[in-house]
């Protein structure tokens, strides 16, 4: 039996590989075990395994090692890495499959499908190596060291029993869609958001468990559509010199949100064009929804659950210019070349570095944006306060330059400008700051969003 020398991919092209996403008590890995090139890299990786206790990984490394040595040392050591590993992996695999095979000879639910995976990983992994070895010729197991004694193990075969743990797990796979399914179906008799939404997620990890699982990829496209809570976003209120602030946060915290949809399964923000065009529909004016105390205009705002209003509280800027000041800067420099002869009577040229300095006079200005807004989060139909909290952002230019200098020029940095600049301008300061403050806002929305609605 030939042995990849690349890849050892458990279960490839039996089935597919399970999203989890919350799916209880199952998880199918593909373990990839690359092949190394020669017999002492083998050897190494197969050390590496066992240290971390990963046995029947280091058990493949060793007799991929084995197979491919040449040299006694190579040799030798993947003898000795299977006299020391090799009888009490098998034994303590055998003793855990025994242990799996009783906690699974009937079907429970999903622990039963994480069992059987978990029983046929084991045969599957055991016999990579035991492949391997049950084709080396007789001469790989005799000792090439004297102080070596022959390599005497007993290689089995274990084809049957993973055609045998096979079809146990396709069966359990069979019965948790089915199981699942069901689920699904009972629970989306009761029409209730939240029933909707456990439903979908059954109705999910039926078809994730069996591909096209009867209905139950449809099934859970409708009835996530029942059970996604919706949140719109109006502009948040805002004055004086930062009016358009309001507009600017909502629109980033909004991008945001489109950007990292995946991230959310029952969970989604309208757009400011939907918002506008439902406000239009029902006659509403954002001024009338952003402090809401009465339930009835919250009615009107039909496909969204949950709306966000906030306020900005605090948008400055603030510009000072320091007194100048005089700084010591010191640099080790070539301050001339000398002639000299060397070992072999030749002129060279070597240079003579010391230390030269500069007081220069520096010039500093700064300038600080500060933002703060504060945000609720109000229950569409009913008014209700859900969440409320505070969001900053602050974003800081500094700008130093030197008017004049005393002494060598070489010891001044390079870096430091000569030329004085302008403030950045109010706008120009204020974006990073309301930037850092939607960063935080969609943060904090996003935590809530996925503790209450996910």
């Amino acid at each position: 039996m030939n042995t990849s020398k690349t890849l050892l991919i458990l279960f490839l092209g039996m089935f597919p590989l399970f999203k989890m996403n919350g799916q209880p008590n199952y998880s199918l890995t593909a373990h990839d075990i690359t092949e190394r090139k020669t017999a002492k890299l083998s050897n190494k990786a197969a050390k590496k395994s066992f240290k971390k206790g990963a046995y029947n990984k280091g058990l493949v490394h060793t007799a991929q090692a084995l197979r491919k040595a040449e040299k006694k040392n190579h040799v030798s050591k993947a003898q000795n890495f299977l006299l020391s590993h090799y009888t009490n992996t098998i034994n303590k695999n055998l003793q855990k499959i025994i242990s799996l095979q009783q906690k699974s000879i009937s079907f429970l639910g999903d622990q039963t499908v994480t069992d059987r995976a978990e029983i046929l990983h084991i045969y599957r992994i055991m016999n990579q190596y035991c492949n391997i070895l049950n084709n080396l010729h007789p001469r790989k197991f005799k000792a090439v060291k004297k102080k070596d004694s022959d390599l005497v193990i007993q290689v089995e075969n274990y084809e049957n029993s993973i055609n045998a743990s096979k079809i146990l797990f396709e069966e359990s796979l069979q019965l948790a869609a089915k199981m699942h399914y069901e689920k699904g179906i009972r629970l989306a008799r009761n029409n209730q958001k939240q029933d909707n939404k456990e439903a979908a997620k059954h109705f999910k990890w039926a078809y994730e468990y069996i591909p096209n699982y009867r209905d139950a990829r449809k099934k859970y496209t409708d009835l996530k559509k029942l059970a996604v809570t919706r949140m719109g976003f109006t502009t948040f209120k805002s004055g004086g010199d930062f009016s358009h602030t309001g507009n600017l946060i909502v629109n980033s915290v909004l991008k945001k949100f489109m950007a990292n949809a995946n991230q959310f399964e029952f969970f989604e923000v309208l757009d400011r064009t939907q918002m506008n065009a439902l406000m239009i529909e029902h006659g509403l004016r954002e001024s009338e929804i952003m402090d809401p105390s009465d339930g009835s205009n919250f009615g009107k705002l039909i496909g969204a659950d949950v709306l966000c209003v906030g306020s900005i509280d605090r948008a400055d800027v603030d510009r000072q210019i320091a007194q100048p000041y005089r700084q010591l800067f010191t640099e080790k420099v070539t301050v001339r070349e000398e002639k000299y002869l060397n070992k072999n009577g030749k002129e060279r040229t070597r240079y003579i570095k010391d230390n030269v300095s500069a007081t220069a006079q520096l010039n500093q200005k700064f300038s600080i944006a500060t933002l703060s807004a504060t945000y609720k989060i109000f229950d569409v139909a009913t008014g209700v306060l859900l969440d409320i909290g505070e969001v900053n952002g602050e974003y800081e230019w500094n700008y130093v330059w030197m008017s004049s200098f005393e002494g060598d020029k070489r010891a001044i940095p390079d870096d430091i400008p000569i030329n004085e600049t302008r403030f950045p301008t109010q706008n120009e300061m204020m974006q990073p700051a309301n930037e850092f403050a939607a960063q935080e806002l969609y943060r904090m929305i996003s935590n809530y969003a996925r503790k209450t609605f996910e």
